[in-house]
């Protein structure tokens, strides 16, 4: 999921690149409370037979479920923000409470679409310096496209404002 923010003067455009979320965490709970109680009657009924050896791999089951929910719940608070400025092209990777943020003088940055080969998705980056770093790597393909549409045009615009004879021959589209 893509949102794009921009300033009232028009000089920074940030990007909010999420992952589309699976569930929402009240739904995530109502789940695991369902399958709780359902196992519970289970692991009851077959108590009252007598089958006491099942009842360990029902508890175990439980919580391997809990695992998996709150993991998949947790992926999705994963999200990248991308802000753009006249200067300074600024990434935070925001993984829970880890942040990594990272900046890029725009002049010299460049944002590259790369294709790859058979079924492998394609993948944004921006280079500068030798440093690279990939952008929206949880986002569809379409999603992806958009993002890497939205951001050449605004750095074509850019290059067009700043000096408009020299810059247009630069310019490639992938």
């Amino acid at each position: 999921m893509i949102q794009i923010k921009k300033s009232k003067k028009g000089s920074l455009d940030e990007f909010i690149l999420r992952p589309n979320p699976s569930m929402p965490w009240r739904v995530i709970k109502k789940i695991y409370l369902f399958f709780f109680i359902f196992i519970l009657i289970i692991s009851s009924i077959l108590c009252y037979l007598g089958l006491y050896l099942a009842i360990p791999f029902y508890g175990i089951e439980v919580l391997l479920l809990g695992y998996a929910l709150y993991f998949t719940c947790l992926k999705s608070t994963f999200y990248q923000i991308i802000r753009i400025s006249s200067r300074l092209i600024e990434i935070k990777t925001i993984q829970g409470k880890k942040i990594i943020r990272e900046e890029y003088n725009r002049d010299w940055s460049k944002f590259r679409l790369v294709t790859t080969y058979f079924n492998r998705p394609s993948y944004i980056v921006i280079s500068s310096h030798g440093k690279n770093t990939h952008i929206g790597d949880f986002l569809c393909e379409k999603e992806r496209l958009e993002l890497f549409k939205k951001i050449s045009w605004l750095q074509f615009f850019v290059l067009i404002l700043k000096n408009p004879t020299d810059n247009m021959r630069d310019i490639k589209f992938q």
